[in-house]
C-alpha cells in the first residue's frame, strides 16, 4: 500500500524548501490495522472490496400492473453503469459508473457486469404493500429461485467466495415518488445466509429508470454512483435535516456532484496523502499538484497515527477538470455548481475510531472511548466505528452536543461558518493566491484546537496558482 504513490512523490521533492534546503515528505499511512475493511460497520454490510476488478449485477424490475421498461429504458440502463468513457460520447452524457470509478480510482479499480433481462414480478404494489413485504426483497428472491439460472452463475459474482453475491443492483420501471416510501434510492442489506454453492443476495442498490433520465443529460448517473459508494462502504456526507451542510454540498457522497473528495479516496485505498515533519522542518513551501491529475493532497498534524482513522486537516488543489468538469459547467437539479475557479479546498476530518457498546436500555450504540486499535475479535454487542458522523443521529463520540464532531467538513475561506445554517458552498470558499489561512482564528475550528483537545497550529498562504499546481507556503506554529 505504502508504495504506491512513489513517482509522485518524487516529482514532488524537488519543489519543496525550508530555511534555503530541500525537504522531503516522510512515510505516509504505515498502519494497516486501522482500516475501513476492519470496521465493524464495513464487515456487517460485506461492502465490496474498492481495488482491482470487481463486477456488478443489475437487474432491470417490472412489477405487475406498473409501468413497462422500453429498449431506450434498457439502453440507458446498459450505458449508464457500463460504457467505456461515456461522457466523451455523442450528445450530452454524465460519466458512467464504470467510466467514473476508474478515473477516481487512478485506475485502480474496474467495474464489470452486467445487465440482466427484464424480470417480471407477478406481484402487484397493492399486493405487497398489504403482505407488508420489503420491496427489494420480492425480486431478489423471485430472481434466486429461478431454476433456469445456474449456481455457476451466481458464484461467477462471489468473487471474494464469502457466499454472497458482491454487489447487485435492482432498477425498478415505477415512477419515482414517495408512494409507499418505496420508489426512491438507497442501499441496504437482506437478512439472508450465505450459500457457497448457490451464493445469495445481501449488499444491494435500489434505484428507479427515472434517475437516469435526469440534469438535462441523455444519460444521467448521479444518484447511482452516489449509491455505488455505498456499495464499497462509504457513508453519506450530508446531514438527514440538510441542516448542518458540513461538506458545503461538493463531493459526491454529499450532494452527487463532482469527484469523491481525498478522505474518500483514502478509506478506499486509492490515494495516500503527502506528509512532512513539521516538528522537523516547522515552514515550507510545496507546489502542490492539481487533485484531478495526481490524487495528490497533503495531510496535516504532527501528531498522526499514519491511518486513515485519525483527526487531521487535508488541503487539496481544486480544479474545475476532470471529474469535476460537468458538475462546474451545469449546475444540477437542486444542487449548487460546482466550484467553476480553481483553489484551494481545506478540510477537517475527524475519523477516530471509537468503541461503542449496544444499550438495552436505549435500544441504540453507545459510545465508550476512543482506541488505537481494533481487534480482531470481539464480544457481541461491542462495535468498533468510525465515531464521528455528518449525519447527527449515527454520531457517536465523546462531544458535548450530540453530532457536534462531523466526519468531514470543509473550512471555507469566510469569516463566518454559513455551512452550519445549510448554505452551500460557492467560489469564494475556495482560497486563491494572496489568501491566507489561520487554524487558531478559523470560524470552521472550535478554538483553533483539534476535537481531541489539543491545539491545531497550522497556517497557510496561497503564493500563486497555475494549472498544473500551486504553490503553498505551510507553518506549523506549535511547539516543536
Amino acid at each position: 500500500m505504502k508504495n504506491r504513490n512513489t513517482k509522485f512523490l518524487i516529482g514532488l521533492c524537488c519543489v519543496l524548501a525550508s530555511c534555503g534546503s530541500t525537504t522531503y515528505p516522510i512515510e505516509s499511512i504505515t498502519n494497516t490495522n486501522l482500516v475501513l475493511k476492519n470496521t465493524d460497520e464495513f464487515k456487517e454490510a460485506k461492502s465490496m472490496n474498492a481495488l482491482g476488478n470487481q463486477k456488478l449485477l443489475v437487474i432491470p424490475v417490472e412489477f405487475k400492473g406498473e409501468r413497462e421498461f422500453n429498449d431506450e429504458d434498457l439502453t440507458r440502463i446498459e450505458r449508464g453503469f457500463f460504457e467505456d468513457n461515456l461522457s466523451q460520447k455523442e450528445g450530452k452524457n454524465y460519466y458512467s459508473v464504470k467510466e467514473f470509478y476508474k478515473k477516481s480510482s487512478m485506475n485502480q479499480l474496474h467495474i464489470e457486469g452486467e445487465v440482466t433481462d427484464v424480470l417480471k414480478v407477478p406481484y402487484m404494489v397493492d399486493e405487497m404493500i398489504n403482505d407488508n413485504n420489503y420491496f427489494p426483497g420480492v425480486p431478489a428472491q423471485y430472481f434466486m429461485d429461478q431454476e433456469n439460472i445456474s449456481n455457476e452463475f451466481f458464484q461467477s459474482y462471489d468473487q471474494d467466495k464469502d457466499g454472497y453475491v458482491d454487489g447487485v443492483v435492482f432498477v425498478y420501471s415505477s415512477p419515482i415518488s414517495d408512494r409507499t416510501g418505496n420508489f426512491w434510492a438507497w442501499v441496504a442489506n437482506f437478512a439472508t445466509e450465505m450459500n457457497l454453492n448457490r451464493p445469495t443476495f445481501f449488499r444491494h442498490m435500489w434505484c428507479g429508470i427515472d434517475f437516469f433520465y435526469r440534469g438535462g443529460y441523455d444519460v444521467d448517473t448521479h444518484t447511482i454512483i452516489h449509491e455505488t459508494g455505498h456499495l464499497f462502504g462509504l457513508r453519506d456526507y450530508y446531514p438527514s435535516d440538510n441542516y448542518n451542510l458540513a461538506l458545503g454540498g461538493h463531493s459526491m457522497m454529499d450532494y452527487n456532484i463532482s469527484d469523491h473528495e481525498p478522505y474518500s479516496k483514502m478509506l478506499l485505498s486509492w490515494a495516500e496523502p503527502t506528509y512532512y515533519d513539521f516538528k522537523k522542518n516547522n515552514k515550507i513551501t510545496i507546489n502542490l499538484s492539481a487533485f484531478q491529475n495526481t490524487n495528490q493532497f497533503i495531510l496535516l498534524n504532527t501528531d498522526w497515527n499514519h491511518s486513515v482513522m485519525d483527526e487531521y486537516l487535508l488541503v487539496e488543489y481544486y480544479t474545475p477538470t476532470g471529474l469535476n468538469e460537468l458538475d462546474a459547467k451545469y449546475q444540477y437539479d437542486n444542487r449548487p455548481l460546482g466550484f467553476t475557479e480553481s483553489g484551494i479546498k481545506i478540510y477537517h476530518v475527524d475519523s477516530r475510531i471509537a468503541r461503542c457498546h449496544y444499550s438495552e436500555q436505549t435500544y441504540s450504540i453507545l459510545f465508550d472511548e476512543y482506541v488505537d486499535e481494533i481487534p480482531e475479535t470481539h464480544d457481541e454487542g461491542i462495535y468498533y466505528l468510525i465515531g464521528a458522523s455528518n449525519n447527527n443521529e449515527d454520531s457517536r463520540t465523546d462531544a458535548s452536543r450530540q453530532g457536534r464532531y462531523k466526519q468531514i467538513s470543509l473550512i471555507e475561506n469566510k469569516p463566518y461558518n454559513q455551512l452550519q445554517s445549510g448554505m452551500s458552498a460557492d467560489n469564494d470558499s475556495l482560497f486563491k493566491v494572496g489568501d491566507i489561512f489561520d487554524s487558531a482564528n478559523s470560524a470552521y475550528l472550535l478554538n483553533g484546537k483539534w476535537n481531541s483537545g489539543e491545539d491545531i497550529s497550522f497556517t497557510l498562504r496561497v503564493e500563486q496558482i497555475n494549472e498544473e499546481y500551486a504553490t503553498l507556503t505551510i507553518e506549523y506554529t506549535g511547539g516543536k
